[in-house]
């Protein structure tokens, strides 16, 4: 039932309690009707009245217990008032994928800053300030850096007598995560690295390098990432900020493959880790590959032999390269109109450079749109127009270097999907503010990267499960109905045991399926 404002052709407005009966809205009682506003409103609160009566009892609430009501609701305090929703989602999907069981010096506190970390990320003291105001958590500043102190040591450590670092333990059951995810072996992995950088002073590992963030003046650390099929992360390995990228591929995909004894998988990388070293040493350990390639800094018949392709968009062509290798190139009309708009503008600005700068001969060199540059006759530099028309016939290729027998087209589908590597990225630098880092002990640094790639491995996870439901609930989405699942406890005045209920808000048939999916798969 409902109370209805209905306008009359006098003017007048009538108070009404309507109800749908069999389909069809039927007025139950009319209260009278007025053009007084004052007097409508009044009779808008006996038609409410009467409706919650006949919907509830002859009295919604008692007079002879409004005082315990009242006692009740005036005896909750903030103590009393929980959030429960990060808890009751990522919290449950902690325990399913079996972190629980890591042998931590203390698994709660590992839980909760893992949990947090999914939905409030920020540094370690916000955290902590945070669980205590919202979650009542209450934990010891100088116990949980402690706790980082001790959750990853480095190679050659002992740390109270263990043996094991808890990294070991994460990767075992991420590992298992994923060989469930993807239906049996891990037949493909996808390798690449990014950086993350400090807000602090440097050390032995937190150096200086080139950033993939544009953060080169501040101390960082390289981060390798393995996943399989759909992201799902298999391990990861921490290196020193002025590591080159590609001495870091073959340590961690040999490392990782031999501890789980999956059957030597084809690696997937992009063209930063395209090296003769790296081809190398994949090929003399057993692996098949497939990495990226950059044409343009191939040899001058090469890149003639493709131009000579004369490819459609969307076909495909192989060109041995050596014994057992070959690289498979395709073309795309989209990228070739990038490629073509990418070289106007640094034509451009090579053009406007020239009109205001003496170019000397170490400008000659093959960095950008250098590459253009040519010495005349009369020994000056000049842009050489020949070059460009030469570099115009390669726009849209793209190509895929690989000793692996599969079909052309099986090679650039798996080479695609190594955005999933990209986007596990992007998820931990932005979902879960992976950096920058204001930890100053190695340690500390260990165990951060740790508590996120635990953190993604159960974002996906909820990512998947909800695909799997058809559910329409994004990881954003979750996020945002996680936050508004409150819990408030009292004391039954009747029967004197203390309850717990859920509060209910705007969201509560989204977070009601939310629960549901979860409670369904935990």
């Amino acid at each position: 039932m409902f109370v209805r404002r209905k306008h009359n052709k006098s003017g007048t407005t009538s108070i009404q309690v309507v109800a749908k009966i069999d389909g069809k809205y039927r007025v139950q009682k009319s209260f009278g009707c007025s053009s007084d506003e004052a007097t409508l409103t009044a009779l808008a609160r006996e038609a409410r009245q009467w409706a919650a009566e006949r919907e509830f009892g002859e009295e919604l609430f008692p007079s002879e217990k409004a005082a315990e009501y009242d006692a009740i609701f005036a005896g909750i305090g903030q103590e009393q008032l929980v959030l429960v929703g990060p808890e009751l989602i990522y919290g449950r999907l902690f325990d399913k994928i079996g972190f629980g069981k890591v042998r931590t010096s203390d698994n709660e506190i590992f839980k909760s800053l893992v949990v947090t970390r999914l939905y409030r990320p920020g540094s370690k003291l916000q955290t902590l300030r945070y669980m205590a105001y919202f979650m009542n958590k209450f934990y010891d500043e100088d116990k949980v850096y402690r706790f980082l102190d001790e959750l990853c040591w480095r190679p050659g450590e002992q740390r109270k007598g263990r043996a094991y670092d808890v990294k070991h333990d994460v990767e075992d059951i991420t590992y298992n995560q994923t060989r469930k995810a993807v239906g049996g072996s891990v037949a493909v992995v996808f390798y690449d690295t990014t950086t993350m950088y400090f807000e602090s002073r440097e050390d032995d590992v937190r150096i200086p390098g080139w950033s993939k963030d544009g953060k080169a003046a501040n101390p960082q650390v390289v981060l390798g990432l393995l996943v399989g099929p759909g992201g799902n992360p298999i391990g990861y390995e921490i290196h020193p900020g002025n590591t080159y990228e590609g001495h870091t591929m073959i340590p961690v995909i040999e490392k990782l493959q031999r501890r789980f004894g999956f059957p030597k998988p084809i690696v997937v990388a992009d063209a930063g880790l395209l090296s003769k070293e790296n081809i190398r040493d994949l090929e003399e350990g057993g692996y098949e590959y497939i990495l990226g390639a950059r044409i343009r800094s191939q040899s001058e018949l090469f890149k003639e032999q493709v131009a000579s392709l004369n490819l459609a968009n969307g076909q495909s062509a192989s060109i041995r390269l050596t014994q057992g290798r070959r690289m498979v190139v395709t073309m795309s009309d989209d990228r070739a109109g990038k490629n073509a708009a990418d070289r106007e503008r640094g034509l451009k600005r090579l053009e406007k450079r020239f009109r205001t700068d003496r170019f000397t001969k170490d400008k000659l060199n093959n960095r950008g749109y250098n590459r253009f540059l040519t010495l005349s006759g009369d020994a000056s530099i000049r842009i050489d127009y020949d070059k460009v028309a030469k570099d115009a016939r390669l726009d849209g290729y793209k190509g895929y270097t690989t000793n692996s027998s599969l079909p052309d087209e099986r090679i650039i589908e798996e080479y695609g999907r190594l955005f999933m590597i990209e986007r596990a990225f992007r998820f931990c630098k932005t979902d879960l503010d992976i950096r920058p880092m204001y930890h100053r002990l190695i340690n500390r640094i260990e165990a951060h990267v740790c508590i996120c790639f635990v953190a993604y491995t159960i974002m996906l996870e909820l990512e998947r499960i909800l695909k799997a439901a058809g559910s329409k609930i994004t990881l954003e989405r979750a996020r945002f109905l996680a936050e508004r699942i409150y819990q408030i406890s009292y004391v039954n005045p009747y029967d004197k045991k203390r309850k717990s209920v859920l509060l209910r808000n705007n969201e509560m048939p989204e977070i009601t399926e939310l629960l549901g999916i979860i409670s369904a798969n935990c």
